[in-house]
């Protein structure tokens, strides 16, 4: 079943305005909750290096220091025309909100103007003046509008960065949902896991990366063109844990995505819980329900509804829980949205939590479909990677030949690359659409760790945007799946 045939508004029909004219797809938009969307594909953020180094980059170029003895050299400009950041500047400001409504304005006073002159109604020229009038009035407000939005590039040193621009273009691509990233256990320190007091959150730097983007991309785009989706990960082996811990942890994530004096809820929290055997979890998620309703008062007199505390979370999701414990939440009451599991061609191992996700109707959001990134034609009839090497291509290497021993070895992996080369060809797609597309078909909405720079496109294949087209291939957006039968039954018999 194509998660992009669902959608929460059953009256919502329309084809997603971006899919269709990026990929021709009549796939409709879905809502993750009400007003809140879900692209077909989820970017997890995967930082390239520390956020501190990230957040303390700047575009903004820096004098020359003047040899000595000679005149101070002159301030360079804040922008070369000939310079990349000032193209992408110019991009960006081509696609931003203010200059979408300038344009349809534009038309609209142009309309308007035809009207005024095939008419000879004086009553009606008088009003479409006045329409008009309105209508330069708001021209000139957005005109305004995109003058602060320029300016503002010079403003912000990490408007233009190249990890900024990447998270950008993967938005132009209709990849519009983020989740915080990066390695678990055991591919972490200890002390990262078990050193927190609850004082900190797991996933600090992602979320403050992934903060500083969606600011910037609200104020370009307008409010809500991106969702940010975080993880709440305690430690739940620190003496003494107890759920009173979450609510200041849910204030700190919601400052580091929305800066320290927010108001504004996460977009959607999932939980993630080392163990849910040992460890209930009930207690930390009816914390969160909690926190995820407006408290309201109601005037007994009037009978009005006021709110007096409003939630802090959109949204509620679980990150890994079994089927027993899913249900468990389920018969609590808490109002889980979705579910976050490895599932994939190669592993089925949460099948039972896929299965009650379609009973209940969550939906499922499925990682490692690209084994870390080891689904390539970069890995067909390549040697093993080194754990002692690094590897851009690869999420992180220790993880994925976890993976790989799982499966049974190179050997395997090697057969399984194969296999998914010949459908790849047969359809004349990469061999990681092969992937995606498999688990788009078991209902799932397939999570891609992000790379950067002009190498973010290497993940579904390609090597750059081609032309007008993003590097990803455009068999993934549509309703029908371009896997056949045969297709299905090969990668079936892999799990």
């Amino acid at each position: 079943m194509e998660p992009g045939a669902e959608s929460s508004n059953p009256e919502v029909q329309a084809p997603d305005k971006t899919l269709a004219q990026l990929y021709k797809s009549a796939r409709p938009p879905v809502d993750l909750i009400p007003g809140l969307s879900l692209s077909a594909l989820i970017n997890t953020a995967w930082l390239p290096s520390d956020a501190k180094a990230m957040l303390a980059e700047s575009w903004i170029p820096v004098p020359a220091e003047p040899e000595e003895g000679a005149a101070p050299a002159p301030t360079p400009p804040a922008f070369d025309p000939k310079a990349v950041e000032y193209k992408e500047m110019m991009k960006r400001l081509a696609k931003s909100a203010p200059l979408e409504k300038w344009n349809s304005l534009t038309v609209q006073i142009k309309s308007i103007e035809n009207d005024v002159i095939r008419t000879k109604d004086e009553k009606e020229i008088e009003a479409l003046n006045g329409e008009a009038e309105v209508a330069r009035a708001q021209l000139a407000e957005t005109e305004t509008q995109l003058t602060e939005l320029k300016a503002s590039f010079y403003d912000d040193p990490l408007s233009l960065v190249p990890w900024m621009q990447t998270l950008f273009d993967l938005v132009d691509a209709g990849l519009t949902s983020f989740e915080v990233g990066g390695p678990l256990f055991p591919h972490t320190t200890l002390s990262s896991l078990f050193g927190s007091n609850n004082n900190t959150s797991f996933y600090e730097s992602s979320e403050r990366v992934l903060g500083v983007f969606k600011r910037r991309c609200d104020r370009e785009r307008g409010p809500g063109k991106v969702q940010v989706l975080t993880r709440l990960t305690p430690n739940i082996f620190q003496d003494g844990y107890s759920p009173t811990l979450i609510e200041p942890l849910v204030d700190k994530i919601r400052a580091n995505i929305y800066g320290a004096e927010t108001t504004e809820p996460l977009d959607f929290l999932q939980l993630q819980w080392w163990d849910p055997q040992d460890h209930d979890p009930l207690p930390t998620l009816k914390v969160l329900q909690r926190l995820s309703e407006d408290k309201l008062d109601v005037n007994e007199e009037s009978g009005e509804v006021a709110i007096t505390e409003p939630k802090k979370i959109r949204g509620l999701g679980l990150v890994d829980f079994p089927a027993r414990s899913v249900l468990s939440a389920i018969q609590a009451g808490v109002p889980v949205v979705a579910v976050q599991i490895p599932f994939s061609i190669v592993d089925r191992s949460y099948g039972a939590t896929l299965a009650m996700c379609r009973e209940y109707n969550i939906k499922v959001f499925s990682k490692d479909g690209l084994l870390g990134g080891l689904i390539s034609e970069k890995y067909l009839d390549a040697p093993c990677p080194e754990t002692t090497q690094t590897d851009p291509d690869l999420d992180d290497v220790a993880h994925c030949i976890d993976m790989v021993n799982n499966y049974g070895g190179w050997e395997n992996i090697q057969a399984l690359l194969r296999l998914i080369k010949a459908i790849a060809d047969k359809h004349s797609v990469k061999m990681q659409s092969v992937a995606l597309r498999w688990q788009i078909d078991q209902g799932t909405f397939p999570m891609v760790s992000s790379r950067w720079g002009p190498a973010c496109w290497r993940q579904f294949g390609f090597d750059y945007w081609r032309g007008a087209t993003p590097g990803v291939d455009w068999q993934l957006f549509q309703v029908e799946s371009f896997l056949d039968a045969e297709d299905m039954k090969l990668l079936n018999q892999l799990g």
